[in-house]
């Protein structure tokens, strides 16, 4: 009898164990090499948390993992719904979700482009630019307005890895004829993104400055995001308020987004920059690439 109660023991522990087992090895990557210290981790749980960092060992029941902030957490296998490695940002493959929004319509975001990336954006027909990403943090771009418009700009913005992002930076339209009345514009702006990098909300607020009246300077604020409908389409959202003599004036903007591989198309009706550096709403196409 005590034989028996001893082997029945045994295979319940045996049958556990092979579950635990197999419970690991559908839940952990068979990339995941412990051994490996340079790989990052990403682990999801059931209840839809997201954590990055590296997983330490699996000893069922249990697995260990060390986040990046140095805090080391214990879960249950069975708690976990998969544990991938995560491809450092130089080798990670471009996505729509990655890059595609650095910009509205018009208006800045907080995202910045992937280092060594460059776009190039087309507005209404009239307006060409290209921005260069110097750093994951740090572009700079030079553009194009017809019929003699030089525009510059430059944009500081933190991670894209967090919820909440902020970015500041300049954009100076310049005319390149030889009268002073020619517009000679400079926008100061902060921009916060908050959300997921294909849906998010983003607001930007600054000061434009014409520099040649020496006039006051004209607040503006935006707001308006981006959010994902499909595998390639989006909501556009990007609505202009600006401060003037008569009061605060609204000019609106809704419309759609394409974006597949490395090109992105807008479509909708939207504020814009005219020929005279005026304001104005319209039916409105945009065009970006990256490469």
């Amino acid at each position: 009898m005590l034989h028996q109660l001893f082997y029945y023991r045994i295979g319940l522990l045996a049958c556990f164990c092979c579950a635990m087992v197999s419970l690991w090895g559908q839940a952990i990557s068979p990339e995941v090499d412990l051994r490996d210290s340079s790989q990052l981790h990403l682990l999801r749980t059931r209840r839809g948390d997201r954590l990055i960092g590296r997983l330490l060992y699996v000893q069922p029941p249990e697995a260990s993992f060390r986040m990046r902030t140095g805090d080391t957490l214990f879960f249950d296998l069975s708690s976990l719904k998969a544990v991938s490695v995560l491809e450092p940002p130089a080798t990670r493959k471009t996505t729509p979700s990655d890059i595609f929004f650095a910009d509205l319509f018009i208006s800045n975001t907080a995202y910045s482009l992937e280092k060594g990336l460059r776009q190039y954006r087309n507005t209404q027909l009239a307006w060409n630019q290209v921005d260069f990403a110097a750093t994951g943090h740090y572009a700079i771009g030079v553009g194009y307005l017809l019929p003699f418009h030089l525009l510059v700009r430059t944009k500081l913005a933190s991670s894209a890895e967090s919820r909440l992002n902020l970015a500041a930076g300049i954009n100076f339209l310049f005319s390149m004829g030889a009268s002073r009345d020619f517009p000679r514009k400079a926008h100061f702006f902060t921009a916060l993104s908050f959300g997921e990098p294909d849906k998010f909300f983003n607001v930007n607020a600054g000061y434009a400055l014409d520099l040649n009246k020496g006039s006051r300077p004209g607040f503006l604020f935006s707001g308006g995001g981006a959010f994902r409908i499909s595998e390639h389409w989006f909501i556009l959202i990007d609505n202009l308020i600006v401060s003037e003599r008569e009061g605060h004036r609204l000019y609106p903007g809704l419309g759609l987004s394409y974006a597949r591989n490395r090109s992105r198309f807008d479509l909708g009706y939207f504020y814009f920059t005219t020929f005279t550096t005026e304001t104005a709403s319209s039916p409105g196409i945009a065009y970006s690439r990256f490469f």
